[in-house]
């Protein structure tokens, strides 16, 4: 493909895939100050700590299966052996779900709360159902189905939110039906799928080998411990924050900290939805030529993302304001670092990949475990000292901590070609001075949300017209 037409392709895609993350990220923003209103902090709290933990026990025994498809889909499909890989991860899946299963009974039998007790058994619901439906997304992707990913992600997130009102103010659900909802619709996008799925995946006992099986437990005993190490940075200061304070408050900061989430990790998703199937290829069949590649969507990723990440920041109190309840705006403050955090997973997410493909698997288990070591460490001394405001600062410095050492062993020499360093540096030049002139602004005048509003398009437009050449110049291969 020549310029235009790569850009083109690349537009039509992350249209699509932006499109389709509008919805679910507009769904979020609509549910938050709404149920925000109607939940109390420590129904949330109850739910963020369950659900949490089942996210912990699902990566030991789901999420690993996610990196193995992403790794090896492109190589069976090369050997026209789809099947066989099918057919060993859906063996896989089974026994894991059997698994889960086990573990869920055990802890609802320990449980007394009642509360507690219909979570746990909705969460194995929610996660059975969810996994399943995942991995199949994930083929979606890879086949660049840019209209059906989009068509099932979306219309999932509408219509349980569409249930969720419909039973929470119509027939007065507690905090169980938010996993209630999800769970019902869930089900009949499963459904849809069966009857109406032309991917022809297909699955065989005779196809179940053990040496595939051995290639994807080697592969995945890695993203098992990078996933669970993710996790760990990510949500286990919820449980140091109800050691050292109270359900309500861990209600408050996951909630916050979700609705950050939503914004930069939904936008980081599209981007990765948008180029993984190139990028897979060419790690698979030209690694020793991706450097090249991954710089340019590196580069794209620093243009566009940078002043998104800079604008949340500079408005999250206005964001709280708008986005959640009273009782939940104190966290206000935690949204920058959060942002920040997500944007350099987004960086720290083409070399992750990059290692995967070149068998650094060491090196990435390595990085990640230290860094969720890190985090727990800084967030048992700092918590206690600071309160709960400072996990977000401490889960921060341990994504700065990740991006250094995987851009120091391997950068796809992004940061050794000098225009690249002197366009970065020229995108923050840019974005520092709109930060000091809304600092001027609101020094001398107030400014309520209508006008933060119009002042973040005005700066972006700004930003957009000082890069329009190097906007231009963009060469996005798809």
């Amino acid at each position: 493909m020549n310029l235009q037409e790569n850009n083109t392709k690349f537009i039509k895609d992350i249209g699509w895939y932006l499109f389709g993350a509008l919805i679910p990220m507009g769904v979020g923003f609509i549910k938050t100050p709404i149920f925000t209103r109607y939940f109390t902090p420590e129904e949330y709290g109850y739910l963020g700590i369950i659900t949490i933990t089942f996210s912990y026990i699902s990566i030991f025994v789901y999420s690993w299966l996610a990196s193995c498809l992403w790794r090896y889909y492109n190589a069976f499909k090369t050997k026209n052996d789809l099947k066989s890989l099918y057919s060993n991860m859906f063996g896989i899946f089974l026994t894991a779900s059997l698994l889960l299963l086990i573990i869920s009974g055990i802890w609802y039998f320990l449980s007394e709360n009642k509360t507690v007790k219909q979570l746990i058994i909705l969460s194995f619901l929610l996660y059975f159902i969810k996994e399943f439906i995942g991995l199949y997304l994930i083929i979606i992707r890879l086949e660049g189905k840019a209209l059906k990913y989009n068509l099932i992600h979306s219309s999932r997130a509408v219509l349980s939110f569409a249930l969720l009102y419909l039973m929470t103010f119509g027939y007065g659900y507690r905090i169980t039906s938010v996993l209630i909802s999800v769970i019902v619709i869930d089900v009949v996008v499963l459904l849809f799928i069966f009857l109406t799925s032309k991917e022809n995946i297909s699955f065989s006992i005779r196809s179940i080998s053990r040496n595939i099986l051995k290639m994807l437990f080697k592969f995945g005993s890695v993203g098992l411990i990078a996933g669970f190490s993710f996790l760990l940075i990510t949500s286990s200061d919820r449980y140091i924050i109800v050691l050292f304070t109270d359900m309500s408050t861990v209600g408050i900061y996951n909630q916050v900290y979700n609705i950050c989430q939503l914004s930069i990790v939904a936008l980081v998703t599209v981007y990765f939805n948008t180029i993984n199937p190139s990028l897979n290829r060419e790690l698979e069949v030209n690694f020793k030529n991706s450097d090249d590649l991954i710089s340019k969507y590196i580069y794209v990723f620093l243009l566009f993302g940078l002043p998104l990440v800079t604008y949340f920041c500079l408005f999250s109190k206005e964001m709280a304001v708008i986005l959640l309840g009273e009782e939940f705006r104190s966290g206000d403050t935690i949204m920058p670092w959060v942002f920040i955090s997500a944007f350099l997973y987004g960086l720290i997410m083409f070399i992750e990949i990059k290692f995967k493909f070149a068998d650094k698997l060491k090196a990435i288990a390595t990085g990640v475990l230290i860094a969720a070591v890190l985090n727990i460490i800084l967030n048992f001394v700092f918590i206690p000292l600071y309160g709960y405001k400072m996990a977000a600062i401490t889960t921060f410095i341990s994504y700065l901590f990740l991006f250094i050492y995987f851009y120091s062993q391997d950068s796809a020499k992004f940061f050794k070609n000098y225009e690249n360093v002197k366009h970065v540096i020229l995108f923050l030049t840019i974005l520092f001075i709109q930060v000091v002139a809304d600092f001027i602004i609101r020094k001398y005048f107030f400014i309520n949300i209508f006008y933060t509003v119009v002042e973040g398009f005005v700066f972006l437009l700004i930003y957009l017209a000082i890069l329009r050449r190097h906007i231009k110049k963009i060469n996005v291969p798809m």
